[in-house]
């Protein structure tokens, strides 16, 4: 007796597992990886927007020489990397970045750049 009660209760697990199992790997689904995909595109778009408008910003700065400065922006932290002719255009690029709507956190790794050797 005590044996049937226990197979029966091993079938009734083995079924709750297995509709556990299925649920799972329903919800891994193409179509449930969809949204992530287009969530990525959507966040490329924003973070292209994001490069233009610092770009834009940091052009439209006075005293400012930004034609050495790459914009890298991943999310919400916008990187600055290249060179500047002095160290307060270094600060000024920061300031203005961080300005800019969308931008959180600024990583400022400009470096000033070499004078030429006559």
């Amino acid at each position: 007796m005590q044996i049937r009660l226990f197979i029966g209760a091993s079938v009734v697990v083995a079924s709750l597992l297995s509709t556990i199992a299925y649920a799972q790997t329903d919800a891994d689904s193409p179509s449930a990886s969809a949204p992530a995909a287009s969530d990525k595109k959507a966040l490329r778009l924003q973070n292209r927007q994001t490069s233009k408008s610092v770009r834009r910003a940091l052009a439209a700065t006075k005293g400012l020489v930004s034609s050495n400065i790459a914009i890298l922006v991943k999310g919400e932290v916008v990187t600055l990397v290249g060179t500047v002719p002095d160290n307060a255009q270094i600060q000024l690029a920061g300031d203005v970045t961080k300005g800019v709507p969308n931008v959180q956190n600024v990583d400022n790794r400009l470096i000033l750049e070499e004078e030429a050797s006559h």
